[in-house]
């Protein structure tokens, strides 16, 4: 009986060793296409022309490190300095917030994403109208990677186990038992709490679909061409969530869902695109 629950045990932790490896692989927004290298040199050339004041050139040096499948929150960071130096302060919020998904924790990032949205003329508040794993997901977003929940995932994945082997080698009656119990139901807890945290983050990053008007004005109309009314106006800067894309229109809703409509999808620009 022992030996039969040894190995179910061990198919256990080769099964969330699996999961949770392809969980990560999942989370993985952007391939790094590039040899490192070849990106630091061409990162070095942007800021040489970012530092000489040719914020133009600048970002366009840094998109084409972008464009060539490399990510990383310093790469997405100095792309939106090099946009807001221009005053594109839609593209400078769409890439702050690239750069935080990558590093939530950094200030440097929080502080001049909030310079930007600073600048905007549609600033609307935030709700949490999508649902419990929604919520959860945004929430914490804002404090951790989905690497490093999948990590932390795998670690209580692996001391619940570890945990489990152990009480069950144990004496019945004994005290060493009944403590480990107690760390058996502590564990299982904290590998309930990081599934759910982990789940709603790749939730929120895969289901939730935001954009940044990135023209300078854009009338929103009723249905997916120029002919419909324009209900009403959103301004560069302005952060939405994306509905759908019906040919070469996309339809949005500012936050709170009250308002929503069609915009030509050059106007808006995708955050996980």
């Amino acid at each position: 009986m022992k030996r039969t629950t040894l190995m179910a045990l061990i198919t256990l932790i080769m099964f969330g060793l699996f999961a949770v490896n392809q969980t990560r692989l999942l989370a993985k927004s952007s391939p790094t296409a590039v040899v490192p290298t070849e990106a630091d040199e061409a990162m070095l050339t942007a800021n040489d022309l970012y530092e000489a004041g040719q914020f133009a050139q600048a970002a366009q040096a840094y998109q084409q490190v972008v464009d060539q499948g490399y990510a990383s929150s310093a790469l997405f960071y100095n792309l939106g300095n090099a946009h807001y130096k221009q005053g594109d302060y839609g593209r400078a919020i769409a890439n702050y917030r690239r750069a935080q998904r990558l590093d939530p924790r950094d200030a440097d990032i929080e502080a001049n994403l909030g310079l930007a949205r600073a600048q905007t003329v549609d600033q609307f508040e935030a709700m949490d109208d999508g649902g419990l794993l929604s919520q959860v997901g945004g929430a914490v977003q804002g404090w951790f990677t989905v690497d490093e929940l999948a990590m932390a995932a795998l670690g209580a994945w692996i001391l619940f186990v570890f945990l489990l082997l152990l009480f069950g080698s144990a004496k019945a009656g004994g005290a060493w038992r009944k403590g480990l119990q107690y760390a058996l139901v502590a564990s299982a807890v904290v590998l309930a709490v990081g599934v759910l945290a982990l789940g709603s983050a790749l939730y929120e990053e895969h289901n939730g679909s935001e954009g940044v008007i990135v023209a300078a004005e854009v009338g929103v109309t009723s249905g997916p061409g120029a002919q419909y009314v324009t209900e009403f106006t959103l301004h560069n800067g302005a952060e939405v969530n994306l509905v759908e894309a019906r040919g070469n229109w996309v339809r949005l809703a500012v936050p709170g869902g009250e308002l929503e409509g069609w915009v030509p999808a050059s106007t808006v620009e995708a955050l996980n695109g």
